[in-house]
């Protein structure tokens, strides 16, 4: 086990609610603290405001991480603070992240040229944009891991300058120290050979941002997903097996909160639930099959078990869905799912695709 110092995203939250805090704002006898509310105020604001600074920073003592957040404080931090703020941050890492599994040969070439972002979750933003083929995408990651045997597996076409290489390998070693991993999304790709000025465009605009969000901006117009995908899933879609026929009626549920990294099905039946603009059709057709997709994979299947109004808009309404386990779900989970399976061009953007011969997508 290590012990890690990390700002997470939601510091500001954990803060607010800290009973530590609270009772320091509220008492005047605690150890070095001022006797004026205005002014265990304003230190408490100043904390606060170095919290916010330091999200996604990992210190691996806790003098660095003290130095870090209170040595520019004007007026010097009250003890009682100091102990709030770094017990919010203490981070114990049982277990490092695994690394990323290399993207299968047999569908390099269906992927092609791509031009790939790499994020770092302890602030949700972009640290490195670059371009490749492949499992170029892992190489920094594999790199700063030294998992020298994986970097055989990658073609290496682009150019890294040593102090950006450098930068990225740092970020890396410290996303995984503190007990998590990077991310690695596909922004563009071209089939049949990156484009220079394109790929130099959309890296040029990614860097600029401030969160991973924000890649859907530049993520490149003629790119089919329409959005970055984790190359991961990408691989993953290429690779898997077309699924069997799906059963008449049933449900398609397409959730792309299905598709993050360690999600549990405790987390995608609270997704699955809704509400939707469920028709009679589907509502009247009981033990219900419920396939959940995401990136055109099947990531869970359920047994619909109840319906419940929650609202009316206009002329429709709004259920909530309770579903559960359904025993043929090993058939289908990890499957290729494509919308012509169920006679569509394209998956609706409401993710409702009614499966039953008395339904149309949409109801």
């Amino acid at each position: 086990m290590a012990t890690v110092w990390t700002i997470p995203l939601d510091i500001t939250d954990r803060w607010l609610d800290s009973a530590e805090v609270q009772s320091f704002l509220a008492s005047n006898d605690l150890p070095d603290a001022s006797a004026d509310p205005l002014v265990r105020i304003g230190q408490f604001v100043a904390v606060t405001k170095a919290l916010q600074r330091g999200v996604g920073r990992t210190f691996h003592s806790v003098q660095a991480a003290a130095s870090a957040l209170f040595d520019d404080v004007e007026g010097g931090v009250p003890v009682a603070l100091k102990l709030a703020s770094l017990r919010l941050v203490l981070r114990e890492v049982y277990q490092t992240a695994p690394a990323p599994v290399a993207v299968p040969e047999r569908v390099v070439d269906e992927i092609g040229n791509y031009v790939y972002a790499l994020t770092d979750p302890r602030s949700d933003t972009v640290f490195h944009v670059g371009a490749g083929r492949g499992n170029d995408g892992y190489a920094l990651v594999w790199e700063a891991l030294a998992l020298t045997d994986r970097l055989a597996e990658t073609e290496r076409t682009e150019t890294v300058a040593d102090e950006v290489r450098d930068a990225a390998i740092t970020t890396i070693r410290e996303i995984y120290d503190s007990g998590l991993g990077v991310g690695v999304y596909v922004l563009g790709r071209v089939g049949d050979g990156l484009d220079g000025a394109r790929a130099a465009e959309i890296a040029a605009a990614a860097v600029t941002l401030d969160g991973r969000r924000a890649l859907v901006d530049v993520a490149d117009p003629a790119f089919a997903e329409r959005r970055p995908v984790r190359l991961e899933d990408l691989a993953l879609r290429h690779a898997a097996e077309p699924v069997p026929d799906l059963p008449t009626p049933s449900l398609l549920l397409g959730v792309p909160e299905a598709a993050e990294p360690g999600i549990d099905d405790e987390r995608v039946r609270a997704l699955v639930r809704g509400p939707w603009n469920a028709g009679q059709a589907v509502r009247g057709t009981g033990d219900l099959p419920v396939f959940v997709f995401a990136d055109d994979i099947v990531r869970a299947v359920y047994r619909a078990k109840d319906w419940t109004l929650v609202a009316r808009s206009d002329d429709s309404a709004l259920w909530e869905l309770t579903v559960e386990a359904a025993d043929e779900a090993d058939r289908y989970v990890g499957k290729r799912v494509m919308p012509s399976r169920v006679g569509l061009k394209r998956w609706p953007l409401s993710g409702w695709v009614p499966h039953v011969t008395t339904a149309r997508p949409g109801r």
